[in-house]
């Protein structure tokens, strides 16, 4: 029975590599795409794939999608590159030209809702869909429309990157929209009481990014969770125009036993408690 070889990279520089690294700090390089260097280092576009490759593998630089590479801080020919999943992002969407706002788990733990670290980057974009790992980094990029990538506010990392945060409004109404993806359906509705309990001024903004943001079953299971706490009715009328001509019924909390009474105002079975 054989037995397996495993081969070790060679962390030794060669030229070529060395000369790219001269290059990379001579010109403060962030990023470095395939074409970038045939010229300067005089070699044909298959050797340039290859040093890329190599340089990759030996954790030089970070390949983030084909053909484009992210260049840690410190890069030096013993280098690992350790970078963060938020400079990746950053760097990745602006690969696409792609419009995003992170939300989900993330904006989750970010704002305190739970302190269950999550182990992946939930991003709307308009670009890229399906789940992605890049070095230590595992995102879920979920495509959808220019329209529903509003309603952020701007993060700055510790590098200074401005990142779009759901804000904390938005991401309440991404956790009705996005029940099944989060599992946060009955769950949401107490953290909506809570944070309307600490201001109420929350209300005019869930209202407004539920109507901007979500669907008539988004309306619905906010109008009925509003109506609970007791928010005015001039306030919930905003919401029940947006449903007055629907006749569907359908469940307050979903995927569960549909046995419950029938809310005729929200067009909804109320199925739990909330």
């Amino acid at each position: 029975m054989k037995k397996k070889i495993n081969k070790k990279i060679n962390k030794k520089p060669g030229d070529l590599e060395l000369k790219l690294l001269a290059y990379i700090q001579m010109t403060n390089a962030k990023t470095i795409s395939t074409g970038d260097v045939v010229k300067v280092l005089g070699i044909t576009k298959q050797r340039e794939n290859t040093l890329f490759s190599v340089m990759n593998k030996k954790g030089m630089i970070l390949r983030i999608t084909t053909g484009y590479y992210l260049i840690p801080d410190k890069i030096s020919p013993t280098s690992n590159a350790l970078i963060d999943g938020m400079e990746i992002l950053f760097y990745l969407m602006n690969y696409y030209d792609a419009k995003y706002i992170i939300s989900g788990p993330t904006a989750i733990y970010y704002y305190g809702f739970t302190t269950q670290i999550p182990n992946r980057i939930y991003v709307y974009n308009d670009k890229i869909c399906g789940d992605k790992q890049i070095s230590n980094n595992a995102f879920v990029f979920m495509q959808t429309s220019i329209k529903r990538l509003k309603g952020a506010k701007t993060i700055s990392t510790n590098k200074g990157l401005k990142i779009p945060f759901a804000s904390k409004s938005r991401l309440l109404i991404d956790c009705i929209y996005d029940w099944n993806r989060y599992n946060t359906i009955p769950k949401v509705f107490t953290w909506i009481r809570k944070e309307i309990s600490q201001d109420p001024k929350v209300t005019s903004n869930l209202i407004s990014d539920a109507i901007r943001y979500g669907n008539k079953a988004v309306i619905a299971r906010l109008g009925y969770c509003l109506d609970q706490i007791g928010i005015e009715q001039g306030e919930l009328n905003r919401l029940r125009k947006k449903i007055a001509e629907s006749k569907s019924i359908i469940p307050l909390i979903p995927d569960t036993d549909l046995k419950g009474s029938v809310n005729k105002k929200w067009g909804l079975i109320i199925n739990g408690q909330i």
